[in-house]
């Protein structure tokens, strides 16, 4: 579990190990959909086109699915719901969402290409850009579930034998205040000492594990901190005095400033504030430290489990390389699409019952398992109208011709 994976330079931000897998299945999706369609005569600057749409759809549609699912218990509670609700730099995205809001917007631009974004030219053939782009929507999931085994999300059940350990050797444990570690305690399937256990008697709420990253100190945190504390000082001593100079004025600025950040870390880093109020495990007579903290926390990870996010992996490599040779023995235009809709949602529907970290609330089954059903009978509508209503190819797929270069100009 890697969830940041390093920093980028300049802008001082983490590359969160989600994100990058996503940026890297989109990328090089689209070059591979791109090589793809050169080789059958279709255009390859359409297939990079529908991939900025697929990208904006396919996040939209992904973070929507993922908002309304989990609006009770991450969102509605929030001081600001509208950027919660935007906020998926961790991750926070379903893919059944995601793949229909993707399919929609492909959909949209491949309808409306010679309308409005191309005017002049032939009509685009809808059901030959979704079998190109079918394969490596697969492809693209790939990296996605990689994605989730980093950010630790979308983790499978316990994968145990009688004394607790791993029942097969590819199952992984995850580390403290991840979540499987922590629905896991929840669910008193783990136990933690009492020094990592927030429990806030000012709030209404159950206990809960202090978060990783609040026992992680920054260096940043760490100065703003300590030079608040030095300015606060040197701040009353001289309000003490009656001081009114300008350089008091800029001395007070200067606090306010300060105050308003140190105010909002105090607030992140009250849990390990309480937490450092116990005493050392090692010399009883002082308080733990920050770095034992941290320390005693990587002593405890959760109990093994299936990791489904590598099934899921697995599995979706496994469905990219059936379309490919489905989409290279096909004799009609739009049946990749069909038969991605039809597979995906049965594979989906299984490794439903490895995973853990959804509830099944949703008819009986989790909500991607409810939606994975819908997906498959709009599959089935799909290939009964190609088979019954459609002819065998589309009468839009015309071969793409790339222009003639201009003469004298450099190729």
């Amino acid at each position: 579990m890697h969830p940041e994976l390093f920093t980028i330079p300049i802008f001082n931000r983490p590359a969160t190990g989600y994100g990058f897998m996503l940026m890297l299945g989109f990328l090089s999706a689209i070059w591979i959909g791109m090589r793809r369609a050169e080789r059958v005569k279709a255009n390859p600057d359409v297939i990079l086109n529908c991939g900025i749409f697929a990208l904006f759809g396919g996040v939209g549609g992904a973070r929507i699915f993922y908002v309304v699912h989990y609006w009770e218990t991450m969102f509605a509670y929030q001081d600001n719901v509208l950027w919660s609700a935007l906020n998926c730099t961790s991750g926070g995205l379903e893919y059944l969402g995601g793949l229909i809001g993707a399919i929609s917007a492909v959909a949209v631009y491949v309808v409306l290409h010679g309308r409005l974004f191309a005017r002049g030219e032939q009509r685009l053939s809808l059901r030959l850009y979704l079998d190109l782009l079918a394969p490596v929507a697969m492809w693209g999931l790939a990296f996605g579930r990689m994605g989730c085994f980093l950010n630790g999300c979308c983790w499978g059940g316990l994968c145990v034998d009688e004394h607790n350990h791993k029942a097969l050797p590819w199952a992984v444990s995850f580390p403290y205040s991840s979540g499987p570690h922590e629905r896991q305690w929840e669910n008193r399937q783990v136990t933690v000492p009492a020094e990592l256990i927030w429990d806030d008697p000012r709030a209404i709420q159950v206990p809960m594990l202090i978060p990783r990253k609040v026992l992680e100190a920054t260096p940043e945190s760490e100065r703003v901190l300590r030079e608040y504390q030095e300015i606060n000082s040197q701040y009353l001593a001289e309000k003490a005095k009656g001081a009114n100079s300008e350089e008091f004025k800029k001395l007070e600025a200067r606090w306010k400033r300060l105050q308003a950040r140190a105010g909002e870390l105090s607030k992140r880093l009250r849990p390990r504030m309480t937490a450092q109020q116990y005493p050392s495990r090692q010399e009883p007579s002082r308080p733990i430290t920050l770095s034992e903290l941290e320390q005693l926390s990587r002593q405890y990870r959760s109990s093994p489990v299936h990791p489904a996010q590598l099934y899921a992996l697995v599995n979706a490599l496994l469905l990219y390389g059936v379309l490919v040779l489905i989409f290279n023995r096909r004799k009609r235009h739009g049946v990749v699409l069909g038969w991605m809709l039809l597979l995906y949602p049965i594979a989906r529907f299984v490794l439903e019952l490895i995973r853990v970290d959804n509830p099944y609330d949703t008819g009986g089954m989790t909500i991607s398992q409810a939606f994975g059903v819908a997906v498959f009978v709009c599959g089935l509508i799909w290939m009964l109208v190609l088979y019954k209503l459609q002819p065998l190819r589309s009468p839009f797929a015309q071969p793409w011709i790339p222009p003639e270069e201009e003469p004298g100009k450099p190729t």
